[in-house]
């Protein structure tokens, strides 16, 4: 998936409803984005991350984006979630991995937004809702941005869990692997695994 980085959000909510620098702060709006990427909820938003954790005071920080945590590395350490960490009975200083579900980040610790229209613009009514909210936004609602949001979270879930050509296309070539013809026993099963077509006529030994 390809991405974009959060001012592609921020830039367009500013021209679009032209707020001046004074009725926003640019850490509010990157946190707002998280927010909201984490409302649409789409499993494709998220990918597997390991992150090096240090211990101190029998507690350690967890990664800003994450999700949900897969284990720790080694594994079989107990640990229990607390908020933004995670408490470990190990000494101060100890180094243990974290395997885990997050959103992309760019080297500012910044979330990265998905490549998609669709996204882009329930991210900018994420926004406006709470920019109404604060009254910082009265050209419209916070009732028309709230059915605004509503409507476009819910395009921008289904547009993320669509299959692309590329999904697709795994999907076709896994399952004919799986798809063996039915004289592979006499064979000897040499093609196991190839690939395979679809129509078993096409598989049949002519001779």
């Amino acid at each position: 998936m390809l991405y974009d980085p959060v001012e592609v959000v921020i830039d367009k909510t500013i021209s679009t409803f032209r707020l001046k620098d004074w009725q926003y702060d640019i850490e509010d709006l990157v946190e707002e984005i998280a927010e909201a990427l984490k409302l649409i909820g789409a499993a494709k938003i998220y990918e597997d991350r390991v992150a090096k954790l240090i211990v101190n005071s029998y507690v350690a920080k967890l990664p800003y984006g994450l999700q949900h945590i897969k284990g720790l590395i080694p594994t079989g350490i107990p640990y229990t979630e607390s908020g933004s960490f995670i408490e470990v009975n190990e000494p101060d200083g100890t180094e243990i991995y974290l395997e885990y579900q997050g959103m992309p980040l760019d080297t500012r610790g910044y979330v990265l937004v998905p490549d998609s229209v669709e996204v882009r613009e329930a991210l900018m009514w994420y926004i406006v809702k709470i920019k109404c909210l604060q009254k910082e936004i009265t050209v419209v609602s916070f009732e028309y941005a709230d059915r605004e949001w509503d409507w476009r979270c819910g395009s921008a879930r289904a547009s993320l869990n669509a299959m692309s050509v590329q999904d697709m296309s795994k999907i076709h070539a896994n399952f004919t692997k799986l798809n063996p013809a039915k004289d592979q026993h006499l064979k000897n099963y040499t093609s196991i695994g190839l690939r395979n077509t679809l129509d078993r006529e096409k598989n049949r030994d002519n001779s």
